[in-house]
C-alpha cells in the first residue's frame, strides 16, 4: 500500500489541532485523515523543526564565536603595535625577543570570555604563551599577502642591532668625558671629592647622554646644547642640571666655579658626542625602527583589518 503524504493545507489543519491539545482521534473525525497517518506526518514536522532550531542555534553560537575569534585576533594585533616601539633611553639593554615576549603574556582568552582565570604558575604561563602563539599564527593566516609580516622581523633585527651599538654610544661618550677632563690636572679627583660621589663621571656621562638622546630620537642632530647648566640652591649649594626635565643626578657642589666647570665640561662632551660616530649609527637605527612601526601601524589598523578577517578563514575559525 503506497504511503500516504498530507498536502501542506492538510499537515496545517493537523499542527494547529495537535497545538490546540486535540486527540489524535478528534483530528481524524475533524480532517478525515487517518489517524496514524496524521501523527506519523505530525511526528516528522517536529524532528524536522528540531534539525531547524538546532541549526539555527548553531548559527548563533557561531556567529558569536567568530565575535570572540575576530575580536581576540584585532586586540593581538593592537598588542603589536603598542609593543614594538623604539628605546625610551639610551640605556636600553633588552633584547627584541623580550620586548616581543610580553605579547604573549596576557590572558586574552579570560580577558573576552570570563572563563576562569589562568593560573599563574610556570604551567599556566606556557599555556597563555601557547593561545598566543596560536592567535598570532591566525592573524597570519587571515592576512597572508595582504600584510608584509618581514616589517616585524626587520624591526627584531633592527632592535636588537641598536642595542648592541647604545653600549658603544655609552663607551665613546665615557670616552669623550675624560678627554675632556683630563685636559686639566687633578679635575677627576675634584669633581669627585667635590659631589661627594665615587661614580660622579658616570652621572656625568649620564647626564651628558640624556641631553643628547632626544636629537637622535628626533633625527635633528648637531644641535647646540644650552640645556647642560649649573644653578644655585636655597642652601648656598650649586647643582647641575640637564635638559627640559631639570635632571641633576645628584652633581651637587659646594664650591660654584667647580659645578660651572663641570657643566661646560658635560656641555662640550654633548656637541662632541652628537657630531660622533655612534650617534649618526643609532639615529639611523632608530629611524628605520619609526618606518617599520609606522608600517605595521597602517597594515594592522582595525578599519583594513577587520574586513581581512572576515573575508578569509584560519584552522581557529568557527565552522
Amino acid at each position: 500500500m503506497r504511503r500516504r503524504d498530507l498536502s501542506h493545507e492538510e499537515l496545517a489543519k493537523v499542527i494547529r489541532l495537535r497545538h490546540e491539545n486535540a486527540t489524535w482521534l478528534k483530528i481524524q473525525r475533524e480532517t478525515s485523515i487517518p489517524r496514524r497517518i496524521a501523527q506519523r506526518a505530525y511526528e516528522q514536522y517536529e524532528r524536522s523543526q528540531a534539525r531547524e532550531e538546532l541549526k539555527a542555534a548553531r548559527k548563533e553560537v557561531a556567529a558569536e564565536e567568530f565575535r570572540t575569534h575576530l575580536g581576540l585576533l584585532t586586540g593581538f594585533a593592537d598588542s603589536i603595535v603598542l609593543t614594538i616601539c623604539i628605546p625610551s633611553s639610551p640605556n636600553e639593554t633588552r633584547h627584541a625577543k623580550d620586548v616581543l615576549g610580553m605579547l604573549y603574556e596576557r590572558d586574552r582568552l579570560h580577558e573576552v570570555d570570563f572563563i576562569p582565570a589562568i593560573d599563574p604558575t610556570e604551567r599556566g604561563k606556557r599555556r597563555a604563551a601557547l593561545q598566543n602563539q596560536l592567535l598570532f599564527e591566525s592573524l597570519r593566516a587571515h592576512t597572508y599577502g595582504r600584510v608584509r609580516w618581514q616589517a616585524l622581523g626587520e624591526w627584531e633585527d633592527v632592535w636588537d642591532t641598536c642595542r648592541e651599538d647604545l653600549a658603544k654610544f655609552r663607551e665613546e661618550a665615557y670616552e669623550i668625558v675624560l678627554n675632556i677632563l683630563d685636559q686639566k690636572p687633578k679635575l677627576i679627583d675634584k669633581i669627585v671629592e667635590g659631589s661627594g660621589k665615587k661614580d660622579a663621571i658616570e652621572r656625568m656621562v649620564d647626564g651628558v647622554l640624556h641631553v643628547v638622546w632626544p636629537s637622535i630620537l628626533t633625527g635633528k642632530l648637531d644641535q647646540k646644547f644650552p640645556l647642560v647648566r649649573a644653578t644655585s640652591r636655597s642652601d648656598g649649594m650649586t647643582q647641575v642640571i640637564f635638559g627640559d626635565s631639570n635632571l641633576t643626578l645628584g652633581l651637587i657642589f659646594t664650591e660654584g666655579d667647580l659645578a660651572e666647570e663641570v657643566a661646560e665640561a658635560c656641555k662640550w662632551a654633548a656637541k662632541n658626542l652628537d657630531k660622533g660616530k655612534m650617534t649618526s649609527a643609532v639615529a639611523k637605527q632608530v629611524n628605520v625602527m619609526k618606518e617599520r612601526i609606522k608600517e605595521l601601524e597602517e597594515m594592522l589598523d582595525p578599519l583594513r583589518l577587520r574586513p581581512l578577517i572576515l573575508g578569509t578563514h584560519c584552522n581557529l575559525c568557527p565552522a
